[in-house]
């Protein structure tokens, strides 16, 4: 059985018109994957160390229903996987709940850092627990205490394992959706149930299921450019879909203090 938290988003898709749709596009880009369900494009973090030349699919996937990916969620084949995620948000996008959340949700503006930017006010004087590496982070988060946990750490990165010792001390938690691809996200979410938590990241399911799982913040993309989003992404773009493509809105679930 699947943890309850892709069980929820799986129930939820289910309620979706473009549940049964099939995908009408998809690209496997080097930095993000996209699919396209009933007119709608949904993203997800392609898997950054996972290259083969022996996946079962290709030349298959455009005309598969939506739900047979869907129940992807499940697979650690981290392809299978990421395709799960870029198509449960292509479904839930063109569902009223998703519509609900991101027209309460703030436009941000600012590219690809614009939620640290949106809050450095409230993290001053915080301990800072950031999942995934952004580029430029350490620009616009200097002067602040915070670490950050990559999987593929870089000079100044944490490894994965550093996530048990650094989120059950942290005031703020910067969690990447993409968490949610490789099976990490319930563990995480776990570690930071006493810090404020912000899921954050184009591979953001726009859900009201994260109420229920400690999250305070949702910070996910709108689709701005559909096409330069596809051709950004098509040419390996990383942060560039954010000139354009898509837009950070951010969501405030739960403001309140910690116990």
């Amino acid at each position: 059985m699947p943890h309850p938290i892709y069980a929820a988003l799986i129930h939820e898709a289910q309620g979706c018109p473009g549940y049964d749709a099939p995908l009408e596009r998809v690209c496997i880009g080097q930095v993000w994957t996209l699919v396209r369900v009933n007119g709608f494009t949904g993203l997800c973090m392609t898997p950054a160390s996972a290259y083969t030349r022996t996946l079962s699919w290709p030349g298959t996937l455009t005309g598969r229903r939506a739900s047979e990916v869907i129940a992807w969620l499940g697979s650690w084949q981290p392809f299978e996987a990421c395709l799960a995620v870029a198509t449960l948000n292509a479904v839930l996008s063109g569902a009223g709940k998703a519509w609900a959340l991101r027209e309460e949700a703030t436009p941000l503006g600012g590219g690809n850092l614009a939620v640290f930017a949106a809050l450095g006010e409230r993290l001053q004087g915080q301990k800072l627990g950031v999942i995934g590496r952004y580029p430029g982070l350490d620009r616009v988060l200097s002067g602040l205490d915070y670490h950050c946990v990559e999987r593929s750490p870089g000079e100044d990165d944490l490894p994965d394992p550093a996530s048990e010792f650094l989120l059950p001390d942290s005031d703020w938690a910067f969690i990447t959706a993409s968490a949610l691809s490789n099976k990490t996200l319930p563990r995480l979410l776990e570690l930071a149930r006493r810090a404020r938590v912000v899921l954050m990241g184009p591979s953001m399911p726009w859900s009201t299921v994260w109420c229920d799982w400690g999250v305070d913040y949702l910070a996910g993309v709108e689709v701005v450019d559909e096409e330069l989003l596809w051709r950004t992404a098509a040419e390996a773009g990383g942060v560039r879909i954010f000139e354009g493509g898509v837009a950070y809105r951010l969501l405030a679930l739960n403001d309140g203090a910690r116990h």
